[in-house]
C-alpha cells in the first residue's frame, strides 16, 4: 500500500495495531488494508486491541473509504477495546466522528500519540 502502513506497537503495555495514513486514504488502499487488519486480529483472536489511526499526514479520504473502514470496525468490534485517533484535521476528525455515529465507538482523537493514555488508572500516588 503506498499510502498505509499497518504496524503492531506497545503503548502502556498494551498491543496496539496503528494504522499510519498519508495523502489521500482510497477506496483501493481501504480494501487492502481492510483484509490486512482482519487478518491481524485472526491471527490473535481471543484478544481485544487498541487501534491507532495516525492521520497526522493524511490529507483527506474517499467517502467509500469510510464505508469500508466502518464496515471493517463493525465485523471486528469484539477485538476492539478502543481506538485512537492522532488529528490536527477538522475534516479528518469530522469524518471518525461519523464513524463513530455508525458503529457506536467512542472515537477518541487527540493531537499527538504521546497524548493517547492506556493505563487504567493512571492516577499519580
Amino acid at each position: 500500500m503506498e499510502n498505509t502502513r499497518i504496524d503492531w506497537v506497545q503503548i502502556d503495555d498494551a498491543d496496539c495495531l496503528k494504522f499510519t495514513f498519508k495523502d489521500i486514504f482510497t477506496h483501493k488502499e481501504a480494501m487492502i488494508a481492510s483484509q490486512e487488519w482482519k487478518s491481524s486480529f485472526q491471527e490473535r483472536v481471543n484478544n481485544r486491541f487498541v487501534v491507532i489511526f495516525d492521520a497526522k499526514a493524511m490529507k483527506n479520504y474517499e467517502p467509500l473509504a469510510r464505508s469500508v473502514w466502518q464496515k471493517t470496525m463493525t465485523e471486528l468490534k469484539g477485538q476492539i477495546e478502543s481506538i485512537w485517533l492522532v488529528t490536527d484535521s477538522k475534516i479528518i476528525a469530522a469524518g471518525a466522528k461519523i464513524m463513530s455515529v455508525f458503529t457506536s465507538f467512542n472515537i477518541k482523537t487527540v493531537s499527538a500519540e504521546e497524548n493517547i493514555i492506556l493505563k487504567k488508572n493512571s492516577m499519580a500516588a
